[in-house]
């Protein structure tokens, strides 16, 4: 799938900096990035709230890139959009000033880790319930029942 990013030119090129030195392509280090955020999030949620976006700035301070993720990637960065209150252009952006300097240090190229998607939809006592999953767990069969 084919999306736009508005990136600020100061954090544009440090994730272009440093996909060079990672010798990754400059798509799968935003991925990576943005995963780490859905790895460290730990509350459930802002509800209840818009939708924040990036600061406003000068026309000439932002980078429009145009990224092709993966039907799951999308689906898992949508699923984060709603969870944090944050579009995807933040979080990348939050996801530069926390974890970085962590990827740059680590073994942070498994762009797979959250391959695979799942939406289960469950009715308890007419409420209807759904579970987004990110990954492939074992013993699937427990979340199907």
């Amino acid at each position: 799938m084919e999306t736009t990013l508005n990136i600020r030119i100061d954090i544009y090129k440090k994730i272009k900096a440093a996909s060079r030195s990672q010798g990754i392509p400059l798509s799968h280090l935003i991925a990576i990035l943005i995963k780490k955020v859905m790895d460290d999030m730990s509350h459930q949620g802002h509800f209840g709230r818009l939708v924040q976006y990036q600061e406003r700035r000068n026309r000439g301070e932002w980078h429009k890139f145009h990224w092709y993720v993966r039907e799951d990637d999308y689906e898992y960065f949508q699923d984060l959009r709603k969870l944090m209150k944050m579009s995807v252009s933040l979080i990348l952006a939050y996801a530069v000033e926390k974890f970085l300097y962590t990827v740059l240090k680590g073994n942070n190229t498994d762009n797979n880790r959250y391959r695979n998607y799942l939406i289960i939809r469950d009715v308890i006592d007419d409420i209807v319930c759904w579970k987004f999953i990110w990954g492939f767990p074992p013993h699937l069969e427990k979340f199907l029942l």
